[in-house]
């Protein structure tokens, strides 16, 4: 099924960064680099558990991205530079 897939947004919020998964925010983050490392891990975990997922970054100009694939990239993914 197409939309049996897990979307990890990391997105800037309010002076931090967070995951967002299915409605759900993580802590804060001070990096983008560490919420998108993490969220890569979760992304990971779910392919790993059989559902496919994809981490999608928000970007300087606020727009969205994706950013690993489980399906396509290699894990761990290579370092996503600092704003």
């Amino acid at each position: 099924r197409v939309m049996d897939r897990s979307h990890y947004y990391v997105m800037f919020d309010g002076g931090s960064w967070k995951i967002q998964c299915d409605g759900e925010n993580s802590e804060p983050y001070a990096r983008r680099h560490d919420a998108f490392k993490d969220a890569v891990a979760l992304a990971h975990l779910d392919e790993t558990n059989g559902r496919g997922a994809a981490v999608i970054v928000q970007g300087a100009d606020e727009v969205f991205r994706p950013a690993w694939d489980s399906a396509t990239d290699v894990y761990p993914p290579p370092l996503v530079p600092e704003l």
